[in-house]
């Protein structure tokens, strides 16, 4: 994988880990208004127990086995799992959560066609 393609998708895997963290620190990030308390923290929380690992694991495995088989699934997977936080957004209409994680899907899926 070229440099220009590995970057992106490095950075979008630490981002996405990193609003995953920040999510669980501060639930307001993700969690409806007026949720707040320990039920406020759930949806953060299970948020979080998927984009910490799932955005690590890209960044990991993009920078150290670039041309590993293994890779290309890991992007897909990111991938998929990046298009679902999108279609949430369209049906909840949050912009904000739309943007970002299509632009992330599309690195992914990009990464990994190039990777095929």
């Amino acid at each position: 994988m070229p440099w220009w393609l590995m970057l992106p998708n490095l950075l979008l895997g630490v981002v996405s880990a990193g609003a995953g963290a920040a999510a669980v620190i501060r639930p307001a990030m993700l969690a409806p208004p007026g949720h707040g308390g320990r039920r406020g923290r759930f949806y953060p929380a299970m948020y979080a127990a998927r984009s910490v690992p799932l955005g690590v694991l890209v960044a990991v495995a993009v920078w150290l086995a670039p041309l590993q088989p293994l890779t290309s699934l890991i992007l897909i997977a990111a991938a998929v799992s990046q298009l679902g936080d999108a279609l949430i957004g369209v049906v909840h209409r949050m912009p904000g959560m739309v943007v970002f994680p299509l632009a992330a899907a599309v690195c992914h899926l990009v990464g990994a066609a190039y990777l095929m």
